[in-house]
């Protein structure tokens, strides 16, 4: 266990809670189990009706550290009342914290310890085994590193981003949840980023972001799981000829309003007076690199959707624009071109007739899948 006089750095595990009474004496007593205890425990709740808050009493009178208990004036929902429980904590990392979860005992350390050798890094993130509601195993999360151990900044495709459950970020980021709530969903059109997006999408900015592919916590699926299933499915045979020959014009469009704003949203940061002019920097660099993807995407929305001319100009415009290069930040790849030059320009007329309409990140999140993540590209 983690002495009183460890001189690491302090964690904060904030929990949001609603109506977990079922499992989460579970993952509170992993918590009390962690070679490496946190600092202290926030948790905050969003109107319970169980429950949910007694047990939580109950645990905090014997718990091995300190127990702060929020309750919500006003339902936030489960991504404000995450961003809620960020404000509140006092560590100098933060980790999120599922109420229905488990935690293996050395998650804490094994994640700590990645911070402590790489002062670059800014958020890590690791793997999970997804049981059944009494625990039972069924698979894991990634079968494959979804990204190298140490990414450095504005390295991972731009629309990474993985659970929340999975992550722990140094407390250096707070300040950017002040402008969260203008923030739209990359993957979900009308709907506010979620919490962990948020984050990921910060910390790739303007720092690493490590992986550790170990299995330290139990991602528990028991049909009432605020997010999709978690598990990730293999696309069958008519997916993938569906998603090669889908009209994605939409899709590449909103991705583009979403490179503008998250440009924006780094270009704000770049001014925070209490970020130290490293971090300022990089946020200027984030803002440059993401204003860059705009055109790009736009072009591709008309590869895909405009008069036969228009495709073949903004197709050159693309090649001219390095945008099919090898892949990297901001580039689509030499394949995205190869299916640009058959599907959006040779074939387009056969795509519009038998394509299908929905983009591959909507059937994805709407089945209840898992959206793409670190290393998957949403549109390439």
């Amino acid at each position: 266990m983690s002495e009183a006089g460890d001189p690491g750095p302090r964690i904060s595990v904030v929990m949001a809670t609603y109506n977990g009474a079922a499992h989460i004496r579970e993952q509170l007593d992993s918590l009390a189990a962690q070679t490496c205890l946190p600092a202290e425990l926030i948790v905050t709740d969003d109107g319970s009706t169980d429950a949910t808050l007694d047990i939580v009493a109950d645990f905090a009178r014997n718990a091995p550290f300190p127990v702060q208990v929020h309750r919500n004036a006003t339902r936030l929902g489960y991504k404000g009342n995450f961003m809620h429980a960020v404000t509140l904590s006092g560590g100098d990392l933060i980790s999120f914290c599922d109420q229905d979860d488990y935690w293996k005992p050395d998650n804490l350390a094994r994640v700590r310890d990645v911070f402590v050798k790489d002062p670059d890094v800014m958020m890590v993130y690791h793997n999970a085994r997804l049981v059944d509601e009494d625990r039972r195993s069924i698979s894991t999360f990634y079968a494959t590193p979804p990204m190298p151990p140490v990414a450095r900044a504005l390295t991972l495709q731009p629309w990474s981003f993985s659970y929340g459950y999975m992550q722990t970020f140094r407390a250096d980021l707070k300040p950017a949840g002040a402008l969260w709530s203008r923030m739209r969903d990359h993957y979900n059109p009308g709907k506010e980023m979620g919490h962990d997006l948020f984050y990921f999408l910060v910390a790739s900015g303007v720092g690493s972001i490590a992986y550790i592919d170990e299995e330290l916590t139990e991602y528990r699926l028991h049909g009432g799981n605020t997010v999709g299933s978690g598990k990730r499915t293999q696309p069958t045979f008519l997916d993938r000829w569906r998603y090669r020959l889908e009209d994605r014009a939409d899709t590449y469009r909103y991705l583009a309003r979403m490179t503008v704003q998250d440009s924006n949203l780094f270009a704000d940061l770049a001014l925070t007076p209490s970020w130290p002019e490293t971090l300022r920097m990089r946020a200027r660099t984030a803002a440059r690199a993401w204003g860059a993807l705009e055109p790009l995407y736009a072009a591709r929305a008309e590869v895909c959707s405009a008069s036969l001319p228009r495709r073949i100009a903004a197709f050159v415009r693309l090649v001219r624009a390095g945008g099919y290069s090898e892949r990297s930040f901001w580039t689509f790849g030499p394949r995205a071109m190869q299916k640009d030059a058959v599907l959006g320009v040779l074939l387009a007329p056969l795509v519009r007739r038998f394509g299908h309409e929905s983009s591959r990140t909507d059937r994805a999140c709407h089945r209840g899948q898992a959206c793409p993540a670190p290393g998957e590209a949403v549109a390439a």
